[in-house]
């Protein structure tokens, strides 16, 4: 009898060994391409994926386009050999990374973009749905306040603003461009004098803000609109060294980076457009719906703030805001 209880109990441990197996190879495959991690914001919105992957117990994996769209494609192939059953994409430029839709639509497979969208809306075939900022709104808002800013500063509506572009051809830099424009255009007097692309980073930030102050002497610009935060910082550089102190505390840019927080407190900064890198948790549970066969909206925008200290509130709120990433030890 004792024997006959061994041999059963063996047997019930197999089977639960092999069931447990079983079910970790059975859970579902979500397989995300990231465009670029060139700056900390890429590295921070590839964590949060990683994190809620992991939180929602899915088989998780990923790669990095390394900012040229040729490369991320074939690293989509590659992903897609794996059968998963949901992509995640941030697409380097919003055009060249069309294949990658058609790819999914020919494998049946589910697509969902994050931060940077494709050159079609969804839903569309297996294109699912976009989560991030509508770009073109967040910069429209951002301008309205610099605007107000620069009133504040001359007495009337005008300045010659530089222009610090992301990556050309990229969703993000569209909505960053024609957003700000859109306003600026409503004031003959404030223009944008030069726009030149730095690629979302922070030493092209200071290659081109070098340039610009090269040709453009003292007092022929105002502003300096970048596109991003690490661009922003990297013209903030550029000034300091060239000794151009009438443009420290005259550049706005967008992400919410902490280190441009604090910048606007110094006095070294005018204004930030939140953009955090928090689609993580919407990205992965959309995926998750998908998979078990619901819907999820074609778009899921992520809030913002705009920030800036020239009002007795707005430095409070910036206050509070920065306090908490610092307490947190988040950079974003």
């Amino acid at each position: 009898m004792k024997k006959l209880l061994f041999v059963l109990l063996l047997v019930t441990m197999l089977l639960c060994s092999y069931v447990g197996f079983s079910l970790a190879q059975d859970k579902p495959l979500i397989v995300f391409s990231q465009c670029t991690m060139n700056h900390p914001w890429r590295v921070s919105q590839a964590n949060g994926l990683k994190f809620w992957a992991e939180k929602m117990g899915v088989n998780f994996i990923w790669n990095d386009g390394q900012d040229d769209a040729a490369t991320q494609l074939a690293n989509i192939e590659d992903l897609l050999v794996k059968n998963p059953d949901v992509l995640i994409m941030s697409p380097v430029q919003a055009e060249a990374l069309m294949p990658a839709k058609e790819l999914c639509d020919k494998k049946g497979i589910p697509l969902i973009c994050v931060d940077r969208s494709l050159s079609i809306e969804p839903p569309d075939g297996m294109y699912k749905s976009f989560v991030g900022l509508e770009n073109e709104d967040l910069a429209e808002e951002l301008a309205k306040v610099v605007v107000g800013l620069l009133y504040n500063k001359f007495g009337e509506y005008r300045g010659r603003i530089v222009e610090l572009q992301g990556t050309i051809g990229a969703g993000p830099t569209i909505g960053r461009h024609n957003g700000f424009d859109k306003v600026i255009e409503q004031y003959p007097n404030i223009t944008i004098i030069a726009s030149q692309s730095a690629d979302y980073t922070r030493d092209k930030g200071v290659n081109v803000m070098e340039n610009y102050l090269q040709k453009f002497s003292k007092g022929e610009i105002d502003l300096v609109y970048a596109h991003n935060d690490e661009m922003g910082l990297g013209a903030l550089q550029a000034i300091k060294l060239a000794g151009r102190e009438e443009l420290i505390g005259m550049i706005c840019s967008i992400d919410g980076q902490r280190d441009a927080l604090k910048a606007i407190l110094d006095g070294e900064y005018l204004a930030d457009g939140q953009y955090p890198p928090t689609h993580g948790e919407v990205a992965i549970k959309s995926a998750i719906k998908l998979i078990n066969g619901e819907e999820i909206p074609p778009k899921q925008p992520i809030a913002f703030e705009i920030f800036h200290a020239q009002t007795a509130e707005a430095k409070s709120k910036l206050e509070n805001f920065y306090s908490k990433l610092v307490s947190e030890d988040l950079l974003y």
